[in-house]
């Protein structure tokens, strides 16, 4: 056995270091000596230590004659494979650098080319068609012109090297089969997929590149030279899902031929990435008429997405439109689109919607150039964020408001009517209050996108008219004192105010000493994304008082912090305030920090002098009252307690005191945190002089685990190498629990409560939901060694008491085994089910003749069955 062991170890060396070779292909025959097939199984004869060559002579001058019909699937690769089909004398394909043709010509379904568990595997100059999966086939099931399975180093295609792929299921496939093996540093590039080997005609695959569990590796290149052409292809053009770590997109063309017509394929994803630890890098492409340009699905270790055109082409003019250009979704770490350089920016333009963030924050979107695009801009689904509001514009200043310590970028507008941000010229700080500024000479029409201290970017502002507070005075005592006032507006610097007949007669926010009638206002930036307010009419009777838009607050807790506010009065007319006894309480325009009571005003004098309504102010009495919370125990005898508050049933309060049972204050959060089993109460205040006790709560002391030992089972393998333990008890409230059995030098070996190891000393560690950790004795299963089945090959039936019957040491250990002693002719002398009464040498109560015996013992376990021979002696 020892010269057979040496023998095949040095066959392996020899053909793992046989020296590297060239196999050329001389015939298109499907097999046989020199076709594809055998060049290929030489190659993987080889040995893997240098690069094999497959290069290709075929015969003839047309078609036909460098298309390889395959009837069934070819060898699959191993590794330090070159296949150059660039080197085929002549071509008589519509690619000069694509010169065989490989088919599938029969109705089975299979690959092109297979590469599993490969590695160091390239691939240039050949044209994949056909290779199509069952279309009721399992997914694990599906075929491609290229399939990868757990293969790294791969190189598809290069620089006047292209590859092409035709009418498969998917150009380049890697399955999504569990258990997953990722596909490392792959490069797939200058390839064509979906339009015929001459970049023109679509020959659609129902994917171009379809890999799951990619790692590392990148799809194009980082010249334009090395980008592929995936075009015409039904459901996707780059399809990478379940992906790990930093891989690349660049440089791709996806929906124009290669002279940049558009094929639309409206139903079809551009690119698609997937993979919650993977951090994708998507630049330079160009990806036009399809359903979505770019999904970013689950990826939550960040991206970029930059330099790209989405919707247009290199001169940003052509109209590539795609339904959606870029949608991020469930994607909730750090995503980026666009740059902190301007040169990193993306061309996103005549999409019906530029950019979706759907369940996605924060997502970052800089310096871009976004144009055109019909629907929408950036728009938020599942979640909502406040774009930037530009307050003041004039020729030298732009300034707003927005969150505090955040950015806003500045953006001159497109040539059609979203305000969406065409062209970057300003990024300025927001200060802590939110306020922000830009000084400088203004060329054009301005919109703005806001970034907030999170990243997170909303869309852009436009003109915006907030007529809440709108005050609406109509004309009294014979005056044409009307007025419409009040009205916000945000992102404009031109104001235009019209009457019914379509006649300008304002141009300020506010419009003033007009007659009654009807009016309507119009806000913009010199005919940039303007904005037209609804209708507002001043009637021809009034008492010049308008307070359908007041704010009356009340009075909290006897406070005396009431207010009336927002009652507009006819040519600003100072008001004098009354109470319900005639008391003068106040002049100015607003009524505040008054108790509860009733409350009126007068405006003007004589025979035009103004009183107002009666306006009442409450008292409002807050009752905090806790509704919802979660209390953790105390565990392992530490102060690790806690009273979470979730909500309460009415107000929500601002200040807080917790006390213990003995009256000491021990937290002023809304949470108590780390503190120990106990009685607490929580008395919640408004800051002012609402102020009650908002619940009394108990935190238990839990109970640790306990480890009973008394039911285990312990057993030992047919080998002695490995035993087993089962059957221990965790009783206790605590679960779930974390298992570990840690060894004698204190290193931990199993991480399950049925331990798996090899003989020695062991204890089990058992720590629970809280962090309480106990452990068990130290168990010796060393001596398990002991109890592994022994059997001996003879015996002598002498009555000595030596060894008179067959003893099993360890036949204790297999209480279901079966246990057979046979004669040389075949005939059962001995049979039993556990091994209770051992064997004594004699048969039907008569001693057996000396001599030699066969026994089988079928031990009902994985170890199988033992078998050998048994010899009584006298």
């Amino acid at each position: 056995m020892r010269y057979l062991i040496l023998f095949l170890g040095f066959l392996f060396f020899n053909i793992a270091f046989l020296h590297a070779d060239t196999f050329t292909v001389i015939n298109n025959l499907n097999s046989g000596t020199g076709s594809l097939r055998d060049a290929i199984e030489r190659a993987n004869t080889n040995g893997t230590a240098d690069v094999d060559y497959i290069y290709f002579n075929l015969p003839g001058s047309s078609l036909a004659d460098v298309t390889i019909a395959l009837e069934t699937e070819l060898p699959i690769l191993t590794a330090n494979i070159i296949i150059d089909g660039t080197t085929q004398p002549f071509s008589a394909l519509g690619n000069p650098n694509i010169k065989i043709s490989l088919t599938r010509v029969v109705a089975t379904y299979f690959n092109g080319l297979r590469m599993d568990n490969a590695n160091k595997i390239e691939v240039y100059g050949l044209l994949f068609s056909n290779f199509q999966s069952d279309p009721l086939g399992a997914i694990e099931d599906k075929k491609g012109g290229i399939y990868l399975y757990n293969s790294k180093d791969i190189v598809i295609g290069a620089p006047n090297k292209p590859n092409c792929f035709v009418g498969c299921y998917a150009g380049i496939l890697s399955p999504f089969v569990i258990p997953k093996f990722f596909i490392e540093n792959v490069k797939i590039s200058s390839n064509i997929f979906g339009l015929a080997e001459n970049g023109l005609t679509i020959a659609p695959n129902e994917t171009g590149i379809d890999i799951s569990f990619i790692k590392g590796g990148i799809i194009g290149g980082d010249t334009p030279e090395e980008g592929n052409l995936v075009t015409g292809n039904t459901r996707t053009g780059i399809a990478l899902g379940g992906a790990e770590g930093i891989y690349k997109i660049a440089n791709n063309i996806i929906g124009l031929d290669k002279n940049f017509n558009p094929k639309p394929t409206l139903a079809a994803k551009g690119i698609y990435v997937n993979g919650g630890t993977s951090a994708p890098i998507i630049t330079d492409n160009i990806v036009g008429v399809q359903s979505i340009a770019i999904h970013v699905d689950y990826v939550n270790d960040g991206f970029v997405i930059a330099r790209n055109k989405i919707g247009t082409g290199k001169l940003g003019t052509e109209n590539f439109s795609n339904t959606l250009g870029i949608h991020i979704n469930f994607s909730n770490t750090k995503g980026l689109i666009g740059g902190s350089n301007v040169n990193d920016q993306n061309f996103i333009a005549y999409n019906k919607t530029a950019i979706l963030v759907e369940n996605s924050y924060p997502i970052s979107i800089f310096k871009n150039s976004i144009y055109c695009n019909s629907t929408a801009a950036i728009t938020f689904k599942n979640q909502s964020l406040n774009p930037a509001k530009i307050s003041l514009i004039s020729a030298s200043e732009v300034s707003g408001v927005y969150s505090p310590n955040s950015i806003v970028e500045l953006f001159y507008t497109d040539e059609c009517n979203d305000c969406q941000g065409k062209t970057w010229f300003a990024t300025v700080p927001t200060d802590a209050a939110g306020f922000w500024k830009y000084t400088g000479s203004i060329a054009g029409k301005i919109t703005s996108l806001g970034t907030d201290a999170n990243g997170a970017t909303s869309n852009f502002s436009k003109p915006l008219i907030d007529d809440t507070d709108k005050q609406i005075i109509d004309p009294f005592c014979g005056q044409t004192a009307g007025s419409i006032k009040n009205l916000k507006v945000y992102n404009a610097s031109v104001f235009q105010w019209f009457n019914s007949a379509g006649l300008l007669v304002g141009n300020t926010k506010d419009l003033e000493n007009v007659p009654a009638g009807t009016y309507y206002f119009k806000a913009g930036q010199m005919g940039a994304c303007d904005v037209t307010s609804t209708t507002y009419t001043i009637g021809s009777l009034g008492n010049g008082i308008d307070d359908s838009n007041k704010r009356i607050a009340d009075e909290i807790c006897g406070a005396s912090n009431g207010s009336i506010k927002n009652i507009g009065v006819a040519n600003n007319l100072a008001k004098t305030w009354y109470n319900q006894q005639g008391d003068i309480v106040g002049n100015g325009s607003d009524l505040e920090n008054i108790p509860a009571g009733s409350y009126f005003f007068k405006a003007g004098e004589r025979s035009c002098e103004i009183t107002s309504p009666v306006y009442v102010i409450k008292n409002v009495v807050k009752n905090y009252v806790v509704k919802n919370v979660i209390i953790k125990p105390a565990s392992c005898g530490n102060s690790n307690g806690s009273i979470t508050i979730q909500s309460y049933q009415t107000d929500k309060p601002v200040l807080f005191i917790w006390k213990d049972a003995d009256g000491n204050a021990v937290g002023n959060n809304e949470n108590l945190m780390d503190v120990s089993a106990g009685t607490y109460t929580l008395t919640a205040s408004d800051g002012l002089n609402c102020e009650n006790i908002a619940g009394s709560f108990t935190i238990e002391s839990t109970e640790s685990p306990i480890i009973d030992l008394t039911t285990m089972q312990s057993f030992i393998s047919c080998d002695g190498k490995t035993i087993n333990i089962k059957d221990i008890q965790i009783s206790g409230s605590t679960s779930p629990y974390n298992f570990q059995w840690i060894d004698a030098s204190g290193n931990v070996v199993y991480n399950e409560l049925n331990l798996t190891a090899k003989p020695g000393k062991y204890y089990l560690k058992v720590v629970d939901k809280y962090g309480c950790e106990i452990t068990s004795e130290v168990i010796d299963l060393d001596l398990l060694e002991k109890k592994k089945l022994q059997v001996p090959n003879s015996i002598t039936p002498n009555g000595d008491g030596v060894n008179d019957t067959w003893r099993l040491l360890g036949a204790e250990n297999y209480p279901n085994a079966e246990f057979f002693i046979f004669n040389r002719t075949g005939d059962r002398i001995f049979y039993s089910k556990g091994y209770d009464n051992e064997f004594d040498g004699t048969y039907n109560g008569k001693p057996l003749n000396v001599g030699v015996y066969y026994y089988v013992i079928d031990l009902k376990t994985d170890c199988g069955k033992l078998s050998g021979s048994l010899t009584i002696l006298k």
